[in-house]
């Protein structure tokens, strides 16, 4: 069993026995078993729900044309290519940096998608928002969120991190909420200001 998962398990024992008191006649053992199978069964759930939209994604992608395939494929690898840039661990990180990008512009076009109409053409949409995607102002955008969530921060001692993923989440809950529109206007004032 890896040591992630195992600290999550006692973590969880640990909880479920203190919230049970003395109450119940059962052992550690028990709590131990109680923990495991409700971690065990999120994780399966959770590689069972990423499972099912990368299928998804990779259907909807098969069904685009060659062009538009590659050129995802291409802004995938150049948003990889500069978070891989920006990073000071680049060594044994590539795929990690490809995984987050590929998340990124999945999301881009899940929106698309989303607020494409059905007498739109949507794969003339998704070229549009390929074509003027740039990572670097897309990068710049991450970065300038976390370093203003760093100043408002009372923790300022935070790992840069933490300040970097909740920018990321703040910017993905953007494209959910607000839509692509909104990732373009401030990719485009931030390249130019």
């Amino acid at each position: 069993m890896e040591n992630d998962l195992e600290h999550d398990i006692r973590h969880l024992a640990y909880h479920i026995w203190r919230s049970a008191g003395n109450e119940f006649g059962q052992t550690a053992l028990d709590f131990w078993v109680m923990a495991e199978r409700m971690v065990i069964e999120l994780t399966a759930d959770s590689v069972r729900l990423a499972n099912t939209a990368t299928t998804a994604a990779a259907e909807t992608m098969t069904a685009w044309p060659t062009a538009l395939r590659a050129l995802y494929l291409y802004r995938v690898r150049e948003l990889a290519r500069c978070m891989w840039a920006a990073s000071t661990e680049q060594r044994e990180c590539s795929m990690d940096y490809w995984l987050t990008a590929e998340k990124h512009l999945r999301l881009l076009t899940e929106s698309a998608a989303r607020t494409a109409s059905a007498n739109l053409d949507r794969q003339a949409i998704l070229t549009r928002i390929f074509e003027a995607f740039s990572p670097a102002a897309y990068l710049e955008q991450i970065r300038t969120t976390a370093y203003q969530l760093w100043e408002i921060a009372e923790n300022q001692h935070k790992a840069a991190l933490d300040f970097w993923l909740a920018a990321e989440n703040k910017m993905m809950e953007s494209v959910v909420s607000d839509g692509i529109s909104a990732v373009f206007q401030n990719t485009r004032s931030t390249a130019y200001a």
